[in-house]
C-alpha cells in the first residue's frame, strides 16, 4: 500500500506499508517484506554488503527473541500513522527544507526488548533518502513515539544530505543533532538514551576521548567498536554515544553564537573543534 504526500510544490514524501502473511515464520515473513521493498524503483542497500546482511538486520530489529505470532498487522491504524506522519513531517521540513524526495517503508514489529526500550518505534535511514519505520502496536504509547521519532530520523536525513555518517565522530554529532531537533519540532523531555549520563558527566567524557579514535571509518574491521560506543559493552554502557552527542550539541548551542539549525550547515570535524575551543 502506497501513499504520498508534497511537503512542497518540489519535495514530496512517499509511504509504502509493508503487509505480510501470518502464516509464515520469522525468515519468511522478512522475505515478503523485502520483495514488495524492492519493488521500489529506488531501492538501495546503503551500507549493507548484500541482501543477506539486510535481511539478517531486519530479522533482528522485527523480532529479536520474540515470537513471530506477537507480530501485529498495522494496516488498521494506517489512517491514524498517515495523519501523525503528515503534521510532523511538515513542521520539520518547514523549520528546516530538505533538498529531496523520501521514501519511507513502515513496517510492524514486535521485539519485546526493542519495544520497550523505545516505546513501540523503532526507525533507521539508509543514505539521505530513504527511511525505515518500524512500529510495534502492542506497545500503547507508539502514538507519541512515533510523533517524536519522525523529527529524530528527519534530522538524520537532513545532516547526512550534506556530510558523511561514518565515524565514531559522526554518530556522535549526528544523534545530538537529531534529538536536539526534535524537541525544536515537538518538545517534550530529555529522550532515555540522552540522559544516560548527566551534562557534566558527558562533557567530561568527552573531553576525555582521544580525535584519532573518534575519527575511525567504519568498515567490518572496527564496526564493533561504532556499536560499543552507541549500544554499549562491559566497559561502556547503553547508549553511550547517544548521551555525549545530546550534551556536546547542548553546550555548543549554550555557549556559543551557535545555533541549532547553524551547526546542521558545519561538520562533525568542525563541531568537535568548536567545542573543545569553549
Amino acid at each position: 500500500m502506497r501513499e504520498a504526500i508534497n511537503l512542497d510544490k518540489k519535495i514530496k514524501i512517499d509511504y509504502n506499508y509493508m503487509k505480510y502473511s501470518v502464516s509464515l515464520d520469522k525468515k519468511g515473513i522478512v522475505n515478503y517484506f523485502l520483495n514488495q521493498i524492492k519493488e521500489n524503483p529506488n531501492f538501495s542497500l546503503g551500507d549493507y554488503l548484500n541482501e543477506e546482511k539486510f535481511k539478517t538486520d531486519l530479522e533482528r530489529r522485527i523480532f529479536g527473541n520474540t515470537s513471530p505470532e506477537k507480530l501485529i498487522d498495522i494496516t488498521p491504524y494506517l489512517n491514524e500513522i498517515s495523519d501523525i506522519m503528515k503534521v510532523v513531517f511538515q513542521d520539520s521540513f518547514n523549520i528546516s527544507p530538505i533538498k529531496n524526495d523520501i521514501t519511507i517503508f513502515i513496517l510492524p514489529f514486535c521485539n519485546e526488548k526493542t519495544s520497550k526500550e523505545l516505546d513501540g518505534v523503532n526507525a533507521f535511514p539508509i543514505e539521505n533518502k530513504f527511511l525505515y519505520i518500524f512500529i510495534d502496536m502492542n506497545n500503547p504509547n507508539w502514538r507519541k513515539s512515533l510523533r517524536e521519532t519522525i523529527p529524530h530520523e528527519y534530522a538524520h536525513l537532513l545532516y547526512t544530505s550534506r556530510y558523511e555518517w561514518n565515524s565514531i565522530l559522526d554518530g556522535i554529532v549526528n544523534e545530538g543533532l537529531a534529538e536536539h531537533f526534535r524537541v525544536y519540532v515537538i518538545g517534550g523531555n530529555i529522550a532515555p538514551w540522552s540522559k544516560v549520563f548527566v551534562k557534566k558527566k558527558a562533557l567530561k567524557e568527552l573531553k576525555s576521548i582521544q580525535n584519532e579514535r573518534l575519527n575511525l571509518f567504519i568498515d567490518e574491521n572496527n564496526l564493533s567498536l561504532y556499536l560499543s560506543y552507541f549500544f554499549g559493552t562491559e566497559d561502556l554502557p547503553n547508549w553511550y554515544g547517544y548521551s555525549l552527542g545530546y550534551w556536546m550539541i547542548d553546550e555548543v548551542i549554550e555557549k556559543t553564537n551557535f545555533d541549532l539549525l547553524d551547526l546542521f550547515k558545519t561538520s562533525p570535524k568542525k563541531i568537535l573543534e568548536i567545542f573543545h575551543k569553549i
